[in-house]
């Protein structure tokens, strides 16, 4: 099911990057999850991308709407066990929920200080483009965005993964997916950047609109999703984001059946990312 298959997927891409973030390019394809990284963790243990995303993905089952405190409160209460593996954007909104205080305005606080263009609503936003279908996901992407991080850059760069991959999992095609993502952008640089995939040169960084141009590259160019993964952690830089990302494109694309089982079998909390996906893809629109 390509449903289920787009949060799996983001999953396993962020445990397959996340032994290798901050790291130089490996200048070959990434073929194995293992331990290590800035965070230290075990092979099969997941970073922020994956908690966040499984965040909101059970508050989506649980309303079938956008209920605004609790998705933020459950991400702040992932942000409270694992804090560690948090971004400075996100954390600093997470705190401020923990304190009591709305993460809209905290987020709009960050973005009025000149922050806020960073990846972590792309990197989380698959749930949505799973459960919203494409003439709603653009609207949601940019508020579920705008919990934590309020710049338009990043609200957009969401926004496009997000309606690529609700395409995706309602039967369109990766570049039927692609364009009218791309007709549907309402960010000029956005748009010109993201127009251009192959022209553009990679950067890894945490920028959203950087990483939001890796993961297009890696996944259209890719012809499975072992191989867009895989490409995409050998980028170097924030590999985590860029193939958890990937990972949620390949999956929507492709379908759990196409994750490996080397990789898949993996996973420390292999069942609740299972459980999850299954009961988002069943609690989903049309």
């Amino acid at each position: 099911m390509k449903k289920a298959g787009s949060l799996v997927g983001l999953s396993v891409g962020d445990a397959l990057g996340a032994a290798f973030e901050g790291l130089k390019p490996e200048n070959k394809p990434v073929s194995d999850i293992i331990s290590g990284g800035v965070h230290n963790l075990r092979g099969g243990e997941v970073t922020d991308d994956t908690y966040q995303a499984l965040s909101v993905a059970k508050s989506l089952i649980k309303h079938r709407k956008l209920a605004y405190d609790e998705t933020a409160l459950f991400m702040a209460e992932s942000f409270r066990i694992h804090r560690k593996l948090f971004g400075p954007t996100s954390a600093r909104v997470f705190e401020a929920v923990l304190a009591g205080k709305s993460a809209f305005r905290i987020s709009k606080e960050v973005y009025d200080s000149g922050g806020g263009r960073t990846n972590g609503s792309v990197m989380r936003g698959a749930p949505v483009g799973i459960f919203f279908g494409p003439d709603k996901v653009r609207t949601m992407s940019i508020l579920y965005s705008q919990m934590t991080h309020y710049h338009p850059v990043a609200c957009e760069c969401s926004a496009f993964v997000n309606m690529m991959i609700s395409c995706m999992c309602r039967g369109r095609g990766r570049r039927e997916a692609y364009y009218l993502a791309l007709s549907g952008c309402r960010n000029e640089e956005v748009l010109g950047e993201l127009s251009k995939i192959k022209r553009r040169e990679l950067t890894p960084s945490i920028d959203a609109l950087d990483t939001t141009h890796c993961a297009l590259a890696f996944f259209m160019q890719g012809n499975s999703f072992e191989e867009s993964v895989s490409d995409a952690v050998s980028i170097g830089g924030d590999t985590d984001t860029i193939a958890a990302v990937t990972g949620a494109l390949c999956g929507a694309e492709y379908g759990c059946d196409s994750i490996p089982e080397r990789w898949l079998s993996s996973l420390k909390i292999r069942e609740e990312i299972l459980k999850t996906a299954f009961q988002l893809a069943d609690a989903s629109e049309k």
